[in-house]
Parts: C-alpha cells; sequence; structure tokens
C-alpha cells in the first residue's frame, strides 16, 4: 500500500513537455509511480481533477541563512508553492562566521539576512549544515557559499590585499564548503568589501574552484549604466576558472537604459556562449528590489565597516563631499541616486522608534517631513540607525523583465531578504502566485509548462539539485496542487504580508504541509547537498 495516491490531475511535470492527465503514486517519501489509472490503494488520496499538478517550487535565490532559525519557518514558502530554498546569495552568506569577527559580520548582514539566535554556533560551511539537520525544516534548504563571505571570516572589513595566509585561510573555508556539498559560489561584487576585489583577486581567492563544476552566481558589480562592463568582468572570471557562470537578478537599471542596453548585454552573453562559456541567468517578477539603504553610498565611504561609514556621515565635509558625488553620473561605481532618484527609495526597515516613521516612506517623503533636503535625510537616517536601514528600490522596466523572462536560459526567483522588523518587500510572499497569475494565466508571457519549467527541472538542472525538480518514479515527492484559475497574489508594496491564496495541496517529501492555503508544517525537508562533481 502506498503512503499517498494523487489521482485526475493535469501533470505539468518540470521538464518543459506537454502537460498530461494521469495518477502519482507516493511512499516513503518518493514518487514511485507516475500514469493512468496506477490500481494500488494508498492511506491517503487527494483527488485532483481540474488542477494542476507540478513539482514543487525551487526558490534558488533567497536570503534565509537567519531566518531557517525561526519557529515558523516554511510558511512563507510553501503558501506560495515553494518546497526548496537555496540561500547565501549575492556573497552575502552567513558562513563562514568566525568568532573573531563574529559580531560585525552578525552586524552587516542583519538588513539581508535578519538576526541570528545567540544558540546558533558554527563557524565553517559544513558545521551549519550539521546545526540545521539537527532542527528538521518544513521545507528543503541548501546554500551557496558567499566570496565576499569568505574575504569577511579572513580578514574582516580591513582594505588591501588578502596575504598568502589569508588567502590559505580562505581556501580551507572553500574546500570545505565544496566537499559539504556547497550548490554554488555566490558573489556580491558591488558590496563590501568584495568591492575591492578585480578579477585577478577573485581568481586567486576561488582557485579552489578551477575546473569544477560548482557555478559562479553573481550580483554583478553594476547593473545599470555599467551593465555590460560588469558583464564582462564576471565572465572573465568564469573563462579563467572554466567553470559554469549564473548572474543573479538579471534587470536592466534607470530608465534611461531601460531596453537598449539590455539588448547590447545579450549581445555580450550570447558571445562568450559562443566560445563555449556556460551562462544561465535568473529574474524575478517584480520591478523593484530590495536591499540595504547604504549601499548607494560611494565604495570609499562603505571601506572599513559599516562604524567607519557611520562616522564619515556625521562629518558635514565629508557629508558634503558625498552628495557632490551621487549628484553626478558616475563611471567608477553604479550610483543608484543618478539611476532612480530619492523619489523611488523606499525605506522598509530601520531599528529606532523615533525613525519608525519613515518605514513605507519614499526618501524625498521623509525628506518633505524633515524640511531637508533628500541627500540629507538619507544621510541623517544612516547615521542615526548605524547603518541598519533596508531599502526597496524602484528600479525597472516591467518590458526588460518579460524580455528576460522569455530567455530560454533564464529561471525565476524571489530574492527575499529578511530585515529585521520594517516592512518587507512583497516577494517574501508573493513572487510564484505572481508569476503563476500575472505572467502565465493573465499576460501568458510564459506558457504553463515553460513557466513551470523555470521554477521546477531547471533550476535544478543548472545548480544539481538531487532528485529535485521533476515529477519522475524516484525522484522526491515535493509536489503543488492548484487551479490556476483561482490563484491570486495579494501582497504589493504597500501590504506586503499577504499570503498567495490559490494552493490546494504542497507536499515536502511525501507530506503535506500547506492544505487548502492552511500551513500545516511539519519536518519533512531535508538539508540539501549538490550532487557529486563531474569534472
Amino acid at each position: 500500500m502506498m503512503d499517498l495516491l494523487i489521482r485526475n490531475g493535469c501533470i505539468v511535470d518540470g521538464s518543459g513537455g506537454t502537460p498530461y492527465y494521469g495518477d502519482i503514486g507516493i511512499g516513503r517519501g518518493k514518487i514511485l509511480r507516475v500514469g493512468r489509472p496506477i490500481p494500488d490503494s494508498a492511506l491517503r488520496e487527494i483527488d485532483a481533477a481540474g488542477q494542476y499538478v507540478t513539482p514543487g517550487f525551487i526558490d534558488v535565490h533567497r536570503h534565509e541563512d537567519g531566518a531557517v532559525f525561526l519557529p515558523d519557518f516554511g510558511e512563507l514558502q510553501v503558501r506560495q508553492g515553494i518546497t526548496a530554498t537555496i540561500n547565501g546569495n549575492c556573497g552575502l552568506s552567513v558562513i563562514p562566521f568566525p568568532k573573531r569577527h563574529r559580531q560585525e559580520i552578525a552586524r552587516y548582514l542583519k538588513p539581508i539576512i535578519g538576526n541570528l539566535p545567540p544558540s546558533a554556533e558554527f563557524e565553517t560551511f559544513s558545521e551549519y549544515l550539521t546545526l540545521l539537520e539537527t532542527r528538521k525544516p518544513t521545507i528543503n534548504f541548501g546554500m551557496h557559499i558567499g566570496n565576499g563571505a569568505i574575504r569577511r571570516a579572513v580578514k574582516g572589513f580591513e582594505p588591501g590585499e588578502l596575504t598568502k595566509e589569508e588567502y590559505a585561510k580562505a581556501h580551507k573555508y572553500l574546500e570545505d564548503a565544496v566537499n559539504g556539498g556547497v550548490f554554488g559560489v555566490s558573489l556580491g561584487l558591488v558590496y563590501i568589501p568584495e568591492n575591492l576585489f578585480d578579477v585577478p583577486s577573485c581568481v586567486a581567492m576561488l582557485e579552489p574552484l578551477r575546473g569544477l563544476a560548482i557555478p559562479l552566481v553573481t550580483h554583478i558589480r553594476g547593473e545599470g549604466s555599467l551593465l555590460v562592463e560588469s558583464l564582462l568582468e564576471v565572465i572573465a572570471l568564469a573563462e579563467e576558472l572554466k567553470v559554469p557562470l549564473h548572474i543573479s537578478h538579471f534587470k536592466c537599471v534607470g530608465q534611461r537604459n531601460w531596453g537598449k542596453l539590455l539588448r547590447k548585454a545579450e549581445e555580450t552573453i550570447s558571445r562568450a556562449r559562443e566560445r563555449g562559456v556556460k551562462i544561465t541567468l535568473d529574474v524575478y517578477p517584480w520591478t523593484a528590489g530590495s536591499t540595504q539603504l547604504v549601499q548607494v553610498l560611494p565604495p570609499e565611504f562603505l571601506e572599513g565597516g559599516l562604524g567607519k561609514t557611520t562616522e564619515r556621515l556625521r562629518d558635514p565635509l565629508l557629508r558634503r563631499q558625498c552628495a557632490e558625488i551621487l549628484k553626478a553620473p558616475q563611471s567608477r561605481f553604479e550610483n543608484l541616486v543618478d539611476l532612480i532618484g530619492w523619489e523611488n527609495i523606499m525605506v522598509s526597515s530601520v531599528q529606532t522608534e523615533k525613525n519608525s516613521f519613515c518605514i513605507g516612506k519614499r526618501i524625498t517623503e521623509i525628506a518633505e517631513e524633515r524640511n531637508c533636503d533628500p541627500f540629507d535625510a538619507a544621510f541623517d537616517l544612516l547615521a542615526e540607525e548605524n547603518c541598519d536601514v533596508a531599502m526597496v528600490d524602484f528600479i525597472a522596466s516591467e518590458q526588460d523583465i518579460e524580455t528576460i523572462m522569455r530567455y530560454p536560459e533564464s529561471i525565476v526567483i524571489s530574492d527575499s531578504i529578511y530585515p529585521a522588523g520594517g516592512t518587507p518587500h512583497p516577494r517574501q510572499y508573493g513572487t510564484y502566485p505572481k508569476l503563476l497569475a500575472e505572467y502565465i494565466r493573465d499576460k501568458k508571457v510564459l506558457p504553463l509548462e515553460t513557466g513551470i519549467r523555470k521554477i521546477t527541472g531547471a533550476p535544478a538542472e543548472i545548480f544539481s539539485i538531487p532528485n529535485k525538480g521533476l515529477i519522475k518514479e524516484g525522484y522526491d515527492a515535493d509536489i503543488t496542487i492548484f487551479d490556476l484559475e483561482k490563484i491570486e497574489n495579494p501582497a504589493n508594496y504597500l501590504n506586503p504580508r499577504q499570503f498567495g491564496k490559490g494552493f490546494s495541496a504542497v507536499i515536502v517529501n511525501g507530506v503535506v504541509v500547506n492544505e487548502h492555503d492552511r500551513f500545516l508544517g511539519g519536518n519533512s525537508g531535508k538539508i540539501l547537498r549538490r550532487e557529486k562533481l563531474s569534472q
């Protein structure tokens, strides 16, 4: 007798192939049979007539490194069909987490991954995953390790080239992750102190990856006017190391660049592919992103860590210098203020009660309330909050998003961050309902089978996630069931904490964890490790 039978559903199997009607038999957490009809009996049956049955969705770009320790971890995910996530993106992984630099690393990452519990004791990639295995989460959870995180672990936020001894220590951290099943090495070349790296120093840091099938997963240095140069930088890095390249949250920032610059970026990627570079990318279905507000500052104002940045923002002369830099286009760093303006930057979290009025407001609105210049409003807020401020920035073009979504090599992600307090980006709650309802059902940007592949089979293939992403005999029984006509995404920028609707069942390793939009919880998730490496 099987544990569970799903009958009469329209199966979209994650391969991109034509949907078909059939039954799915599940036992011991695995898909045992796929066909029609399956004559066996089961302890429970689900009638999926009139609904689609797909693999559980895989979000390979989230920042749940700290959120995984929360008692309700998993609800945000399964209530939108997600059964597996990969974290540690943008070079901002929580690991390595050495005691020497732990306090400053935790402070720096707080607007991205939230707070870590005091009981979370680990340093290396392997130690982190071993700790998580004792917690038995509701969903499947995997990790990248950050290039910037490794640098922070061995040198903190100090400038300068790494010493021979520091490179040796960095390589030990990286080798531990490779042996421990890391899915990729993430880069965040726009973030401190990783923005100090050029291609040769990145190569020196990542030398243990040479020739391996582990991808570089990169938040490039510039996504606006510096887009093409930034792509060339990471393509050169991947070519030198002979590894695959995956470009995170691919977009073109700034209205002056929308449309036309994207074509140049496409040409750059195509030429690299012709030379044999394996390149994939992802996109989120939102015109706004979210990160730390401090990232709008010039690189020299970020050197030395957030404490030094706060000191600079309290110096009247340095503030004026910073404002003058941000008022003009720049070629040495991506000037987000010039590209989109303060009116398109919204504060999403702060830490002090006195500044709580800023949450949900644009910098220009805060400036008006404080009767000051927007530059002073932003600088004052950062200084008062010791730079612990998260933002939502309205940066991308809807037309560009649709274009990228149609690329054969693109997949869809949420890029959810978890700032401590404040108002989250709605992508935490609504990315996959938005994809299904808006881009697949209503606007028909993608056929259903193509859209499902971009959130199931394709991410599992790109990152070699074992036994995930397909409805196939022998694979893990991660399954999402829904009526496409009933899918809704109520989450928005002003009221983001709203769960998606229309999911009749979400199953993780054979266990129903969400039923008729009701979170059941459980501990059926696995800590994921990459498949055995191929040379």
